[in-house]
């Protein structure tokens, strides 16, 4: 028979050892923005309050969630749409229901990219000029430009056409069409907003953070090989924030609503927000930053 003051001393040094692994929010404040940005005035301006988020995987809008519950919560209409997505719970909903209307395929074939059965590590960055060759880019754009123009939005969000966040092609690709189409007058909005990190931001949590786990896991850094290969430091700056204070209970829904493989996932950019609660969490992340794009840009 086990000598169960032994087990009781193993019980208790598991239970400290798990706890010393806890992360307090004076640590998790390291990983908040130390800059401040304008505060994006031009949406509480808008009288046509209707939005699209476009992204390559619906869970791409993780780091902009909280501003759109916030829209949502202010009578915004706002729509995803994407190349892939992800169901909640195995029962067929959706996440983005949580904080929009939902998630719309762009392509009902899902068909947007080639060569992605040979390929090992699809998420690391390729030239800028290998996107044309690797991607169906004239077929998106047809899908994309009849979809945007038949909800006519005031303002569409995506992620950056630079770096994609870290890196990943697929979110450079759409983006960057999106960013092209508006500019060239194919599709109708007033502005784009560019979900980006902060340097800072950036720094801690996909430089440092990330980067020590990529290499622990054995893993390419898909960040550091996008700054060589684009011949950059990072995401653009940003030039706008937005308090998502109101919003964090929904946020936070939202995020915890994923199945764990996609969480997985989040937990790589969103640093252990399944250990807060949600007032406590984005009382440190109660901001989202935006680079504003519009066609004078």
């Amino acid at each position: 028979m086990p000598n169960l003051r032994f087990l009781y001393f193993l019980l208790i040094v598991l239970i400290t050892l798990h706890c010393g692994q806890k992360i307090n929010l004076h640590e998790l404040n390291k990983f908040a923005a130390t800059e401040s940005f304008p505060e994006a005035v031009f949406l509480d301006t808008i009288a046509a309050k209707r939005a699209l988020v476009v992204v390559a995987h619906d869970d791409d809008d993780c780091a902009m969630a909280g501003t759109i519950a916030k829209l949502t919560s202010q009578g915004w209409t706002i729509r995803q749409l994407s190349l892939q997505r992800h169901t909640m719970g195995g029962a067929g909903s959706n996440p983005a229901t949580l904080i929009c209307t939902g998630n719309q395929l762009i392509l009902n074939d899902g068909h947007y990219r080639l060569g992605l059965d040979t390929t090992r590590y699809p998420y690391l960055p390729i030239p800028y000029e290998q996107m044309a060759t690797q991607f169906l880019g004239d077929k998106v754009a047809g899908a994309l430009v009849g979809l945007v123009n038949d909800f006519q939005p005031s303002v569409i969000f995506t992620l950056d056409d630079v770096k994609g966040g870290y890196g990943h092609p697929d979110h450079i690709f759409i983006s960057q069409l999106v960013k092209d189409l508006f500019e060239d007058g194919h599709i109708h909005a007033k502005r784009i907003y560019q979900s980006v990190y902060t340097d800072h931001m950036e720094k801690e949590i996909v430089d440092k953070w990330l980067g020590a786990r990529m290499k622990k896991w054995g893993y390419p850094d898909a960040s550091i090989m996008a700054n060589e290969l684009y011949g950059i430091t990072g995401m653009p700056q940003p030039t706008e924030e937005v308090d998502i204070t109101i919003a964090a209970d929904a946020k936070m829904r939202y995020l915890r609503a994923y199945d764990e493989d996609v969480r997985k996932n989040l937990r790589k950019f969103i640093p252990y927000f399944e250990e807060f609660n949600a007032t406590d969490y984005f009382g440190v992340f109660n901001k989202e930053y935006f680079r504003v794009i519009d066609r004078a840009n």
